[in-house]
């Protein structure tokens, strides 16, 4: 199966406190929307990502936008756009597990066999030299491809499906692997199909933003704003989860850590240090932290440090 990491964890809830109902989450007006929120952008080829960013803030109206996970101009994809507070979200997001399908092309003859068994080499753990004109300091660093499903081999042509972790250069994997089979390689066409939970079949064009806010500016209607505008929960599905009291809330504005006492319901397989969405009993999103104990020790324990508060959304 072709999933990320966090796509193979099943999570149940567990209880630390009886007595308290988590609510189903409550439907976000357009104004909500429009001040934490966040959309699946199909990015199209010619734009940077930056670029993408500030046509939706204009387009929208809204003060203030960001991307999670920059794609080269040339890439079309998956580019997930947060809009108001869902900014703090930005970081987080870009850090999650990418799927791509890539096309490249040999620049010699090479047997089927070898092609794959140069693919088997290239799956786990593998170390890259970021290119010269890159966002990142030019040092050899270690990535995880976590699978690679091969789509096509026709002549000098490969055509196949990688998911890897996040600051993964898909051009560089193809050189690298170009240079391995000792024919060189370059990559004809990228596409993004996945960033974190959220998927290309599920995306929207700029196209469509516009369109849907200058239908909602005359008409009012919600809908046309809740069907490009997601949820900032949306963002955060593929993490770890706690449901925090009500009293926690006026702590945690200012940063405040979430205690053990403080929490009423949680995911299992929290591991120490986990990044850990903290929800309110309304099922709202009110700040990301790190995890300081792991699932059992917090059902176990009465006190102590559960999450260090990050990002503050409340």
């Amino acid at each position: 199966m072709n999933k990320l990491p966090f796509e193979k964890i099943k999570r149940k809830i567990l209880v630390k406190q009886k007595g308290f109902k988590i609510l189903k989450a409550r439907k976000k007006t357009a104004d909500e929307l429009l001040a934490n929120g966040m959309i699946n952008l199909n990015k199209p080829a010619g734009l940077k990502s930056i670029h993408c960013g500030n046509k939706i803030r204009e387009a929208l109206e809204v003060a203030r936008s960001g991307h999670a996970g920059t794609l080269d101009p040339a890439v079309q994809g998956v580019l997930p756009i947060l809009i108001g507070k869902g900014v703090k979200l930005s970081k987080v997001l870009s850090e999650a597990g990418k799927k791509y399908l890539c096309e490249m092309r040999l620049h010699g003859d090479v047997g089927e066999k070898k092609i794959r068994a140069a693919f088997k080499k290239f799956t786990g753990l593998i170390e890259q030299l970021p290119p010269r004109i890159s966002a990142v300091k030019r040092v050899m660093r270690k990535r995880k491809v976590y699978y690679v499903d091969i789509k096509e081999i026709k002549e000098r042509r490969v055509k196949f499906e990688i998911g890897c972790e996040a600051g993964t250069y898909i051009r560089k994997y193809v050189h690298d692997l170009g240079q391995f089979l000792k024919v060189g390689a370059h990559m004809a066409a990228l596409r993004r199909i996945q960033a974190g939970p959220f998927k290309i079949e599920d995306s929207i064009t700029l196209e469509r933003v516009r369109a849907n806010y200058k239908k909602w500016l005359s008409s009012k209607e919600d809908e046309l704003i809740s069907e490009i505008i997601l949820p900032v929960e949306s963002a955060v599905e593929y993490l770890p989860k706690v449901w925090v009291e009500d009293g926690v809330i006026p702590h945690l504005k200012h940063g405040s850590p979430v205690f053990v006492p403080g929490i009423v319901q949680l995911n299992d397989k929290i591991k120490v240090d986990d990044t850990i969405a903290i929800f309110s009993l309304e099922n709202k999103l009110l700040a990301l932290g790190k995890a300081g104990m792991t699932s059992s020790q917090i059902l176990k324990r009465k006190k102590g440090l559960a999450v260090k508060t990050d990002v503050v959304l409340v």
